[in-house]
C-alpha cells in the first residue's frame, strides 16, 4: 500500500514538473517573440541629449549695472525687462564711490527671447563692456533631442516618425516627438581629432550618427540643454 502511494505521488510530482516546464517554455517563447518584436519595431539608445539655443543677452555699449530684475532658471517672455542699466560715471579722484555711484541715465533690457535664464554672468553694480553677456537663455521655444544612432541601425530610420523621449531630469517623464532630421556625417567627423587610421592593423568601430528629435509642446518645461534622455523611435 505505501508504495502505491509513493508511486501516485512521485506519478503527480513528474506531471507537476512536466507542466511547469511547459508553462516555462511557453512563456519564454512569448517574450522572446515580444522582445524580437519591440527590437524590429523599434530603434531605442541612451545616447542622446537635450539641445537648445543659448542665447546671451549683451549691451552694444559698456554699462553699469543697475538692477537685475531675473534669477538662475526664471522663465521670461520675450520683450520682457530682465535688467536695468546705466552709463556709469567717469572716475573722479575726490569722489570716493568711484564708478559705484549711481550711473547717469537708466535703461532697460528686455529678453531677446522666451525661455529659460541658464545663466548669471554679473550682477548689480558691476561695469560691463560692450558685448559682454549679462545673462544667457536658453530658448525654450526651439528645444530638440539630437540623438546619437549607430550607422547599422540607420537605414530603419526616417523623417516623420514617431518617437517617445523619457527625460531623465524629469524624473523619467515622457515627451513626445518625431524625426526631423538625420545629420550627413558621423559624430567623429566634427570632432577635433578625427580618427584617421593609415596603419594595417584596422579595427572596425561602430560609428554613430547626430539625429535631430522635434519635441512636441516644450514650452514652459524646464528641458535642460545636456542633460540625458532615452529615445525610443517607432520604425514601423
Amino acid at each position: 500500500m505505501a508504495n502505491k502511494i509513493a508511486a501516485m505521488i512521485s506519478s503527480r510530482r513528474r506531471k507537476l514538473i512536466f507542466v511547469i516546464a511547459i508553462v516555462l517554455v511557453v512563456a519564454g517563447i512569448v517574450i522572446g517573440s515580444y522582445l524580437s518584436y519591440q527590437s524590429s519595431g523599434h530603434v531605442t539608445t541612451d545616447n542622446a541629449r537635450i539641445t537648445a539655443p543659448l542665447i546671451p543677452v549683451t549691451t552694444l555699449n559698456a554699462c553699469q549695472i543697475i538692477t537685475l530684475d531675473v534669477d538662475l532658471g526664471s522663465y521670461v517672455e520675450r520683450g520682457q525687462r530682465v535688467a536695468d542699466v546705466g552709463q556709469p560715471r567717469p572716475f573722479d579722484p575726490t569722489d570716493r564711490q568711484g564708478s559705484k555711484a549711481i550711473p547717469v541715465g537708466r535703461t532697460g533690457i528686455e529678453a531677446p527671447v522666451s525661455g529659460f535664464v541658464a545663466a548669471i554672468w554679473t550682477y548689480p553694480g558691476a561695469v560691463v563692456s560692450p558685448g559682454q553677456p549679462i545673462l544667457t537663455i536658453s530658448d525654450s521655444s526651439n528645444v530638440w533631442v539630437m540623438a546619437n544612432i549607430d550607422e547599422t541601425k540607420l537605414n530603419r530610420i526616417r523623417p516623420g516618425q514617431a518617437v517617445e523621449i523619457k527625460v531623465d531630469s524629469l524624473g523619467g517623464a515622457t515627451l513626445k516627438g518625431s524625426v526631423e532630421g538625420i545629420a550627413a556625417a558621423t559624430a567623429a567627423t566634427f570632432s577635433l581629432l578625427p580618427q584617421q587610421n593609415t596603419t594595417g592593423n584596422f579595427i572596425k568601430v561602430i560609428q554613430v550618427v547626430p539625429v535631430k528629435i522635434a519635441i512636441e509642446n516644450p514650452e514652459h518645461i524646464l528641458l535642460i540643454p545636456g542633460t540625458s534622455v532615452e529615445v525610443k523611435i517607432a520604425t514601423r
